[in-house]
């Protein structure tokens, strides 16, 4: 990679982190890497899928197809998750296969609100859904973190409101006339939390709930109830039959008390995450060849703590993922400390790596066919399989 390339790439990065855009409002952030992209000859549809910061940015023509995630989403904090590198990963590694390449297709999909924040959360479950990946043959994804690693491991997970609307009464001179939304709603959370009791134990099973509104004064009947629910599991289908149970549930309990019910989702349902093993291990191999040693997190046995929207692309594309060092061990996500390590003047270096280990990885997989016939096998494995 030449140096005005690296300092190109660096200057996506910073402006990105400057601008820090919470999810579903990335416009300043979408526009310039369509902008960029589109200076290298790329072909740019934007908004994409209905969603004005999406985006989707091809080269090249034919077969066989890689995609390339672009996250680009901040926290209130900031860069706290280091998006601004992966937006800057995704772009380079575009434009550097398409200094290198000779023929296929290079796709940038540019995903909104990973973060789940505003209508567009977990935009890639969108993409999915709506088939955007159908003409790629495989996709990667980049994140940063406290390790050099391939591979990916994510709990299904669905997030949403129980809202229990009721009828308020004096608490002490009429309570018969009133109805207890807040009653149900406490109901709902401690009958939830009998599924561990009776959920099968080899689906790793999360749960979290918070009471979001439990009435307005201690002297009034509570009128209206919300209770936040997050439920997750090792396993995709049986994620979405425990939902139903949950929903059966809680439609029960909203009857038994006299209130009525309305459920509002908060994000598509994230899928449990398929890993391709061919294409990580061949990512694990440009690493080496760089003298990095990273870790293989498909030969991690420990069970998956966190969800993401890129599990939905994984369900639908053969996927690969690797994951850069920029912060101490152990430094927590989303915290200042990481938006701190996550500025491109600190981790440029890494980034840099990142995106030749992707290319290369990339011009390794376009020059053998048997091994996109590998990738192809191993994926159609992955879904025949339980997930662990």
């Amino acid at each position: 990679m030449d140096e005005k390339l690296r300092e190109e790439i660096l200057d996506v990065s910073r402006k990105i982190y400057s601008y820090a855009e919470i999810g579903s409002e990335e416009r300043k952030s979408s526009k310039l890497l369509v902008d960029m992209l589109k200076s290298h000859g790329f072909r740019v549809t934007y908004p994409y899928l209905d969603m004005d910061t999406a985006f989707r940015a091809e080269w090249g023509e034919g077969r066989p197809a890689v995609g390339l995630l672009a996250e680009y989403d901040a926290l209130p904090n900031g860069h706290s998750c280091g998006h601004n590198l992966i937006a800057a990963w995704a772009y380079g590694t575009a434009v550097l296969l398409s200094k290198t390449l000779k023929s296929g297709r290079v796709v940038v999909f540019g995903t909104p609100s990973e973060e789940g924040i505003g209508k567009y959360a977990g935009s890639k479950a969108i993409f999915a859904e709506k088939g955007a990946f159908n003409d790629v043959d495989f996709v990667i994804g980049m994140h940063p973190d406290d390790t050099w690693s391939v591979g990916a491991k994510a709990l299904a997970d669905i997030s949403f409101q129980a809202i229990f609307r009721g009828r308020a009464s004096h608490m002490a001179d009429a309570p018969e006339k009133g109805i207890n939304a807040l009653d149900a709603a406490v109901t709902a959370y401690n009958a939830i939390n009998t599924i561990r009791g009776w959920a099968k134990n080899d689906k790793h099973i999360v749960i979290g709930m918070i009471f979001r509104e439990a009435g307005v004064a201690t002297n009034i009947v509570p009128e209206r109830a919300v209770l936040e629910v997050d439920l997750r599991s090792s396993s995709g289908e049986f994620l979405k039959d425990l939902k139903e149970k949950v929903l059966n549930l809680l439609d029960g309990i909203s009857r038994a008390y006299g209130t009525s019910l309305e459920i509002k989702y908060l994000s598509p349902l994230y899928e449990n995450y398929l890993s391709n093993r061919v294409i990580n291990e061949i990512l694990l191999e440009k690493f080496r060849e760089m003298g990095v040693d990273a870790k293989n997190l498909d030969q991690d046995p420990r069970p998956p703590s966190g969800s993401t929207d890129e599990a939905n692309v994984s369900k639908v594309v053969p996927t690969g993922h690797l994951d850069i060092k920029i912060g101490y061990p152990g430094i927590p996500g989303h915290s200042d400390d990481f938006r701190e390590a996550a500025n491109p003047d600190r981790a440029g270096d890494s980034l840099i790596k990142g995106i030749i280990v992707a290319a290369r990885s990339v011009e390794r997989i376009f020059s053998d066919k048997s091994i996109l016939e590998s990738i192809r096998l191993s994926y159609e494995q992955s879904i025949r399989e339980p997930p662990h």
